[in-house]
């Protein structure tokens, strides 16, 4: 009896680690690859393809009118591929490859139907945090203008601090004595 629990358990052990690992932590990206992927499986714009609900980690449910009625689709984006099932329709079943690029946090995916006439390659971005965003506004700026407000935030502070110094030299000048440091 013991062998077989073991035997059980080892099998769960090997079952959780063959299963695929989630792709992202980025929802609104994933869900935007799984809008643009069925349409392009349907040969549809983007816009037709709702979202209904996420499942479960990674794994998306989208509505289409497609065949003359209401129809769902499963999709499930992983580390380095997408699956889409159809729920009424479990012929149209698809695995995609996709590429992640942490640099800009978007999914980028090549994939064209032949009877399909969008051929530009699916992009999916993930909403940038706001200091993200404040950063990217940065440096999108002209280098004169960096430049010029650098010079201007240091002439600023320059003028906002007094030389030490040069206050006590021009008090020795009026025939005035420093004043003694209080303790």
């Amino acid at each position: 009896m013991r062998h077989i629990a073991s035997l059980i358990l080892s099998l769960a052990a090997l079952t959780v680690l063959v299963l695929p690992a989630s792709a992202s932590e980025y929802t609104d990206m994933d869900i935007g690859l799984g809008k643009q992927i069925v349409a392009r499986i349907l040969c549809k714009d983007p816009a037709e393809v709702n979202y209904v609900t996420k499942v479960k980690d990674n794994l998306y449910l989208f509505s289409v009118f497609y065949a003359k009625k209401e129809s769902h689709f499963f999709v499930g984006v992983y580390n380095d591929m997408i699956r889409v099932q159809g729920k009424e329709f479990k012929t149209i079943t698809r695995t995609i490859p996709y590429h992640f690029d942490s640099m800009a946090k978007c999914g980028v995916v090549d994939y064209t139907v032949s009877d399909c006439p969008s051929k530009e390659r699916i992009v999916s971005c993930s909403e940038k945090t706001i200091e993200e965003q404040l950063d990217e506004k940065f440096w999108d700026r002209p280098i004169p203008d960096l430049l010029e407000e650098d010079l201007r935030n240091a002439l600023q502070n320059e003028n906002e601090t007094p030389v030490e110094g040069q206050n006590q030299g021009e008090n020795q000048q009026q025939g005035e004595t420093p004043a003694e440091p209080q303790q």
